[in-house]
């Protein structure tokens, strides 16, 4: 169980290695920044301590510091050094930022990502980290990593709190390195999922701190004690029984039992579709039965074009009208069979005509003299031959040739990762001017947007 340690109050007396940062989401390049801080602390003897904001910088968190605290134990992190992000605090100069940090922990080294900004203003980044450390007078030394870029765009807080916003969730996760979560206690219902919708769920309220995905029907892995469940979830309000008030209720496969006041860990894997208002409390289930086909890959052909519907924002006019026609004409099975039955004698028929195809002309009806003339014809000088027609399936393997199979299988090329550069990462970074433009209204705190000023 790695130390918390208060900014300011409280010491840390073993020489250490003191990663700078934010770290609200703990995002893939927040990810990279760790592992070499680990190896740096292990190869220089030092324990491993990593800054935090205790409430992050305003605003929702993708993740609540008890959360990004428990994900810093799989990097060995000894301490954490616990900061409120308050009026007093924004109004710190850079260098007396590090005077503070250095008066109650022995630090021996400071690592950060390149465009980390900190101290009033912003005016503190890795130059300035970079001539402290150069100072002999401070013993510090410092290193600086670069940003991670996924496709063309720099990894982000900001921008994947943009994709849960869309509800992009399998994007979001890609940058985040594993399935965004919401952990919530069970709490109970209106009791109505198992009688009358047929779904029995588990309502969790969604945490007022942490940020909020998109409303809608997801596919979800969910976490109950220690095993983890698939299932779907719907996130928000529930109109079909005319409430508002959003609320995450969960569906899992295989799984039964009550567990009213456990806490449960909500992973969102993939957005199915948008929430919608039924007529009636079947037309629901049915739809949740799609939904949950859905998310095994089985869904019905007809009910599978509902769901993508609902799955694009744009579309969802045309999804609702689709699930009312199910709603006031369900599906009845006899009559599902009655188009085949009335097709049958349309086959014969065309196979007759196939038989005995009629001529483009039409038929004709020779008179008694033409049949007179055709009598008096000399066989000897007048032979009819006909040449017999071959028929159109042969199976004597002289109608065509055989069509060569091509193999779908492809071979792929292992990638065999090479060995760390240290030398890499160990250089310190150039100057690098903040971005003033880089503003978001759900951004809270990136690797390239920290800073202590508050402003986003």
């Amino acid at each position: 169980m790695l130390e918390i340690v208060r900014y300011n109050e409280e010491e840390y007396t073993f020489p250490c290695l003191l990663v700078l940062g934010c770290f609200d989401g703990l995002h893939i390049g927040h990810q990279d920044l760790l592992k070499k801080a680990k190896l740096q602390a292990k190869i220089n003897g030092l324990d491993l301590g990593v800054m935090m904001f205790a409430d992050g910088k305003g605003g929702k968190q993708l993740y609540t510091f008890e959360e990004r605290v428990k994900f810093l134990e799989d990097y060995n992190v000894k301490f954490v050094l616990q900061i409120d992000f308050n009026d007093d605090f924004k109004q710190i100069k850079p260098l007396d930022f590090l005077a503070c940090i250095e008066d109650k922990l022995n630090v021996k080294a400071y690592m950060s990502g390149k465009d980390f900004r900190f101290g009033q203003g912003k005016k503190g980044k890795s130059s300035t980290l970079k001539s402290y450390a150069e100072d002999e007078d401070n013993g510090v030394w410092y290193t600086s990593v670069k940003d991670v870029v996924h496709g063309d765009e720099k990894v982000s807080t900001t921008g994947i709190k943009s994709l849960l916003e869309a509800g992009n969730v399998t994007a979001a996760n890609e940058l985040l390195g594993r399935n965004y979560t919401v952990s919530g206690t069970v709490i109970n219902g209106a009791d109505r999922g198992g009688k009358v919708i047929g779904f029995p769920t588990m309502n969790v309220q969604y945490p007022a701190q942490k940020f909020e995905v998109k409303r809608g029907v997801y596919a979800v892995k969910c976490k109950v004690g220690d095993t983890e469940y698939d299932g779907i979830a719907n996130y928000g309000e529930r109109p079909t029984f005319d409430e508002s008030a959003p609320l995450l209720e969960v569906y899992l496969k295989d799984f039964g039992g009550e567990h009213y006041g456990e806490e449960i860990t909500v992973g969102f894997v993939s957005y199915i579709r948008d929430i919608v208002k039924f007529d009636c409390a079947e037309a629901l289930t049915r739809q949740l039965e799609c939904d949950l086909n859905f998310l095994s890959g089985e869904a019905e052909p007809v009910k599978e074009l509902a769901v993508a519907e609902a799955h694009a924002p744009e579309e969802s006019t045309n999804q609702e009208t689709v699930e009312e026609v199910v709603c006031e004409t369900p599906v009845d099975e006899a009559t599902a069979e009655k188009p085949v039955e009335e097709t049958a004698p349309q086959e014969v028929i065309e196979e007759a005509v196939v038989e005995d195809p009629v001529s483009e002309e039409g038929t004709v009806q020779p008179d008694e003299d033409f049949e007179a003339e055709l009598n008096e014809i000399d066989d000897e000088n007048a032979e009819i031959t006909e040449e017999p027609q071959k028929p159109e399936n042969c199976d004597d393997g002289e109608c065509g040739e055989a069509i060569p199979k091509v193999s779908d299988e492809i071979d792929e090329a292992e990638v065999d990762a090479g060995e760390f550069d240290m030398s890499e990462f160990m250089a310190a970074s150039a100057p690098v001017e903040p971005d003033e433009s880089q503003e978001s209204d759900v951004s809270d705190e990136t690797s390239g947007e920290e800073d202590f000023d508050g402003n986003e």
